[in-house]
């Protein structure tokens, strides 16, 4: 089931600010203090947020699926947060101040927690289309114009096989070649 373009703006926009907020509070608190997530990393990272959930919210996704993408997804944000930290004069993108296992323990947490959000989010607004569709289905019932049925194919005659008027040729075989006069010449 698909939905509307509205619905799906918003839907995408939703989720692409609550999942930016959750990584971006998990990448400061496994930076440390005095770190932090410049706004061009934030804009960056809310861009492609956005973009992803945009493609995503065609129609409804599975847990597996959702879980891939926002796994990519932090780890994407990582990235931009921490390029955008080094070009701000806060280290290097790969300093060891910017990853370890804490700051993998964070984003690992950003994905579950957003895809938790996310797929409950999902069944409930399919769930939700679904019920409104059934209950406006026998509403439209009186309104679809009924094409009259196709009259049904003449059967077939089934026909007798004839059976052979003289006896002596129930045991006869038909062979294939000349007649016999024409081989004893």
């Amino acid at each position: 089931m698909s939905e509307p373009a509205p619905l799906r703006a918003f839907r995408a926009g939703a989720s692409a600010s609550v999942c930016v907020a959750v990584s971006v509070g998990g990448h400061l608190a496994a930076s440390g203090p005095g770190a932090g997530v410049p706004p061009a990393g934030l804009l960056l990272g809310s861009l492609v947020a956005l973009g992803s959930a945009w493609a995503l919210t065609g129609r409804e996704r599975r847990w597996g699926t959702i879980t891939g993408w926002m796994l990519w997804g932090q780890l994407a944000l990582h990235l931009l947060f921490s390029a955008t930290a080094a070009g701000h004069g806060h280290g290097s993108a790969f300093s060891p101040a910017e990853g370890g296992a804490g700051m993998l323990a964070a984003h690992l947490a950003a994905a579950a927690l957003c895809a938790w959000w996310l797929r409950q989010g999902e069944a409930a607004l399919f769930s939700y289309l679904r019920s409104r569709a059934a209950a406006c289905f026998p509403l439209l019932r009186p309104v679809v114009v009924r094409v009259p049925a196709a009259p049904p194919l003449p059967r077939p005659v089934e026909r007798p096989v004839p059976v052979p008027a003289a006896p002596y040729l129930r045991h006869s075989l038909a062979l294939r070649a000349p007649p016999p006069s024409s081989r004893t010449r």
